[in-house]
């Protein structure tokens, strides 16, 4: 006996690792096969995967709660999105820019009554993230790569708003998801053969909005201006293609990283944006 895992942290870092080296081996497995059209189901299950950590549960159907409402969200915008891959590709796109207003009325239903500007501002504010992700780049396997490097960088950068916003179980959802990613992304930095299709954008970036519209919407402690300053992690990644061609870079890993150093930049500024405005009540 070695005593991990006898306390929350512990525990935590644990799961980290595992949700870590599984989507390594999943991922790396998959890409041996070629089985490149399939890795659109891996962040929705990484999403799931750190869903049953954190909660270790199956929610009911039909769900009761906006948290036990995440979980349906995350499967059935995953059953969507890659029937509609393979049924009607270019539907996909359109079906990603409407399922965050679904999923903000959907979450925030018991607002709608008091409320029902929150959730039409959380609806714009996720089609507008959705649509950031998905419209930016080209439809090939490194600006899918790239596309899912800045959904986790958006989870990471929203786990500390979450807790922050008085819900540790989104701020360990988040990280987990995040850790996922990067085990699932690595395999693909150097030599990309990965697919952020329908699945992965209704499933796992859709997933990761409903989480957010939980912690706005029904715990209502989040902070606005770092959530603000988070959604520009979508935004300043437009400028890597401009730095990469000034640099002279032209492999994928290089062009990778700094795509994803920019969508970093925000995120971090995001955290620092939290922590000031909380100062010493910030939760350690």
């Amino acid at each position: 006996m070695l005593g991990f895992g006898n306390s929350p942290q512990e525990t935590l870092v644990a799961s980290l690792l595992v949700m870590a080296l599984v989507g390594f081996f999943v991922s790396g497995l998959m890409r041996w096969r070629g089985l490149a059209r399939l890795t659109d189901l891996l962040m929705p299950a990484a999403l799931l995967a750190a869903y049953w950590l954190t909660y270790n549960k199956v929610p009911t159907f039909p769900p009761v709660g906006a948290i036990n409402k995440v979980f349906y969200v995350i499967v059935v915008g995953t059953a969507i999105g890659f029937a509609a891959e393979i049924a009607a590709p270019r539907a996909v796109r359109l079906l990603a820019l409407l399922q965050p207003v679904a999923v903000a009325f959907y979450i925030g239903s018991p607002r709608l009554g008091t409320a029902s500007w929150e959730a039409a501002l959380a609806a714009v504010a996720g089609m507008a993230i959705m649509g950031m992700v998905m419209w930016r780049g080209a439809t090939g396997a490194e600006d899918d790569v790239k596309r899912g490097g800045v959904v986790a960088v958006l989870a990471t950068g929203f786990a500390p708003i979450a807790l922050l916003g008085a819900s540790s179980s989104s701020f360990q959802l988040c990280l987990m998801f995040a850790t996922g990613c990067c085990g699932i992304l690595i395999v693909h930095a150097a030599k990309p053969a990965f697919r952020f299709g329908g699945a992965s954008s209704l499933g796992a970036l859709g997933g990761l909005i409903a989480i957010a519209d939980t912690v706005v919407l029904i715990t209502r402690k989040a902070d606005l201006i770092a959530l603000a300053v988070l959604a520009l992690c979508t935004v300043l990644p437009a400028l890597s293609e401009r730095i990469c061609l000034k640099l002279g870079l032209s492999r994928p890993f290089p062009r990778l990283f700094v795509h994803i150093a920019l969508a970093a930049l925000p995120a971090a500024a995001a955290f620092a944006v939290a922590f000031v405005d909380y100062g010493s009540s910030f939760p350690v």
